[in-house]
Parts: C-alpha cells; sequence; structure tokens
C-alpha cells in the first residue's frame, strides 16, 4: 500500500510539474515575452531610435513585422495595422493570447473582433487601408485596455494643440496621464491630425502593454515676461512672482529668476565687452553667498541667442534646505544687463527648460543637452 501511496505521489507531483500554466482573464501579467528577438528585421539596426521598442513588440507579440524580413520603421501606420495592434493587446489582456488570424480581406477579423469589443464603433471608419491620424491611433489605441490598466502617473490638464474640440481629446489626454503619450517636444505637442509612422506606434503600444515602459513626464508651458521679451520653459501651475527689478516664477520642483539692471553706459555694447567668466562666476558666488547658498561646481562659457551674446555659467546651488543644479545667463539687451537664473532638482526638467529659454524676440536657444 505504502509504494502505491508513494507512486500516486509521484505522479501527482509530475502532473502538477507539467501543467500548463493557465493566464488569468483580464490581467496585465498576461503580458509575457514569447519569442526571442535576434536583430530580426533588416531595416532596423541596434542604433535606430525604435530599437529598443520594435523589440519589445516583437518578443511580446504586438507586432511581427512587414513580411521579408523588414520591419518598416518609417512606413505610414495604417488603420488596419492600428486595430491589429489594439486587437492583439486586448485579446492577450483578456485571455493570454492572440488568436486571430487575416481573413477575407486580411484586416476583417480584426474590424469585427474590436467592434465586438468596444475598441471601435461600426462605422468609425470606412477605408481601413487609410493612413491613420495620431488622434484615431489614441482612439483605438486607449480602448484596447480598461481604463483600470491606464491609471494616470502624470497631470497632464493642458496641451499646447488639443482642446475640448481635438477629436477623441479624452483618450489623448488619458493616454498623457497614463504615460503613453509624452508629445513631439517638451511643450507635450500631440500634433493630432498628423499620420504616424510604424516605429512610433512601436514605442506608443509598448507603453500600453508594459507598464514599465510607461512614462513620467512634466509638461511645460510658456511664460511670457515684459511683453515677451523673455519667454521661459516653466511647467504647468509655476506661479510669477514680480518686483521691482524683475520677476521670480515659481513651481513644486522649478524655479526661474529674472534680475533686470538698467544703466546707458549699457547701451550698444556686448556682456563680453565689460565682463569676463571669471568676474561673472565672482558676482555670482558671493550674490549668492550673501544669501547663504553655496555655488560649487561653477563653469562659464559663451553662448548666443541669435545675435545676442551671453554668459551661461552652471553648477550646483546648496543651501541649508536644497540641492539643486542651476543655468545662469547674463547678457545685454539695449540699456539692461539681464540675468536669468534657472534651478532645478530634477536634471531632465532643468535641460528641457534651458533648451527652450528664448530671450529678446529670439528663437534660437543655445542647447544644453
Amino acid at each position: 500500500m505504502k509504494k502505491l501511496l508513494s507512486a500516486a505521489l509521484a505522479l501527482c507531483m509530475t502532473l502538477c510539474l507539467c501543467a500548463p500554466a493557465f493566464a488569468a482573464q483580464n490581467s496585465m501579467d498576461n503580458f509575457r515575452r514569447t519569442a526571442a528577438y535576434n536583430n530580426n528585421f533588416a531595416d532596423v539596426s541596434a542604433s535606430h531610435w525604435a530599437a529598443p521598442s520594435v523589440k519589445t513588440c516583437y518578443e511580446y507579440g504586438l507586432m511581427t513585422g512587414s513580411g521579408g524580413g523588414k520591419f518598416t520603421p518609417g512606413g505610414t501606420l495604417t488603420v488596419a495595422q492600428a486595430l491589429v495592434m489594439a486587437d492583439r493587446v486586448h485579446e492577450i489582456y483578456a485571455t493570454g493570447g492572440s488568436t486571430l488570424q487575416n481573413g477575407s480581406p486580411w484586416y476583417q477579423p480584426y474590424v469585427d473582433y474590436a467592434i465586438a469589443n468596444g475598441i471601435i464603433r461600426a462605422g468609425d471608419f470606412t477605408n481601413y487601408n487609410a493612413a491613420i491620424s495620431r488622434a484615431d491611433m489614441a482612439y483605438i489605441f486607449a480602448n484596447a485596455l480598461p481604463v483600470s490598466a491606464l491609471p494616470a502617473i502624470n497631470a497632464v490638464l493642458s496641451l499646447p494643440d488639443v482642446t475640448a474640440f481635438t477629436p477623441h481629446a479624452d483618450e489623448i489626454f488619458l493616454l498623457y496621464n497614463a504615460g503613453v503619450l509624452t508629445g513631439n517636444d517638451s511643450f507635450g505637442t500631440f500634433e493630432p491630425n498628423d499620420t504616424i509612422s510604424r516605429a512610433e506606434a512601436a514605442a506608443i503600444i509598448s507603453r500600453v502593454a508594459i507598464p514599465s515602459e510607461r512614462r513620467s513626464v512634466t509638461l511645460l508651458e510658456e511664460f511670457p515676461y515684459n511683453n515677451r521679451s523673455i519667454v521661459l520653459a516653466l511647467p504647468a501651475g509655476t506661479i510669477e512672482i514680480p518686483d521691482n527689478t524683475g520677476s521670480s516664477y515659481i513651481s513644486d520642483n522649478a524655479m526661474a529668476i529674472i534680475a533686470n539692471t538698467t544703466d546707458s553706459a549699457f547701451w550698444g555694447i556686448s556682456i563680453t565687452d565689460i565682463f569676463t567668466s571669471d568676474s561673472i562666476e565672482g558676482i555670482l558666488f558671493n550674490g549668492f553667498l550673501d544669501q547663504n547658498i553655496l555655488l560649487t561646481n561653477i563653469h562659464t562659457d559663451i553662448v548666443y541667442f541669435g545675435s545676442i551674446v551671453a554668459f551661461r555659467t552652471t553648477g550646483t546651488a546648496t543651501s541649508s534646505y536644497s540641492i539643486e543644479n542651476f543655468v545662469c545667463y547674463n547678457y545685454i539687451y539695449g540699456n539692461t544687463r539681464i540675468t536669468i537664473m534657472l534651478t532645478s532638482s530634477d536634471n531632465a526638467l532643468l535641460t528641457n527648460m534651458a533648451d527652450n529659454l528664448q530671450v529678446s524676440g529670439s528663437t534660437v536657444s543655445p542647447k544644453l543637452s
């Protein structure tokens, strides 16, 4: 009897070890690597900006390429291709696998599935081979998962080119706040009516399916100063505090200070005519030391806002309550010497603020990045 029980126990253990892992219904845990990517596409080099996203899409079964060993990263995404991607995300989330196959026409099963599962509505599209707009792409991708699977990690309340009247504005903002969409610049510009490439779509759909790929972003807004003589790029919700010689702009994670000194002796000369890098650094060091702020790792170089010459000083500002990196600009415009100080503990945010700064009507910003 003991031998029989031992044999039965061994058999049960074997069966348990060999049993397939059943996917949970409606779970983000259902997204798993199902294929190995070995540079499968001849037209996606390892240095291509979208190579990591293409790899993710292939390994997780979200995209399989355009045929003939190619991915066609620069190809324009069509409505049908967007539906295929969204259907796969929806089906994997719901069941753990994707079983849809091409039909006649090839995209019909995907259209039928999308309508049946609320990804699109019947009549939303009439030409499935047409290029899809970025707004329509957002509509389809947002409906591939329930809202609960796209929790907000950002607080994007406005975008430069998306209003309440923009088609699918709700879906666009849902994806921005979920960290799926980040926009084409530091201000979050979306270009809802433009087309989208397959490479861009790969980056977006990978963030839909893989939460760890989603991005926290701080989008910037323009804050004009003194009739747009200076335009700052600062986080939304920044508060301006004006004073007699300039203004301070303060947000939760950044600060900008503008100070002006007007003197007729400045008229028609460059900042380099009266200052050197060393003297600028000395003025900054001593001025902030008087405020119990120590500047370290200071470096100054000459940069140009169009035809305007400026000293740019970078470093670290340490006070009793914070340690923040800073970028400071000094230049002369008309008869006024202007100092602009940008600080943040977030280096990426500080770089974006500096890269998007405009002074005295110039549209050219010396890049910090």
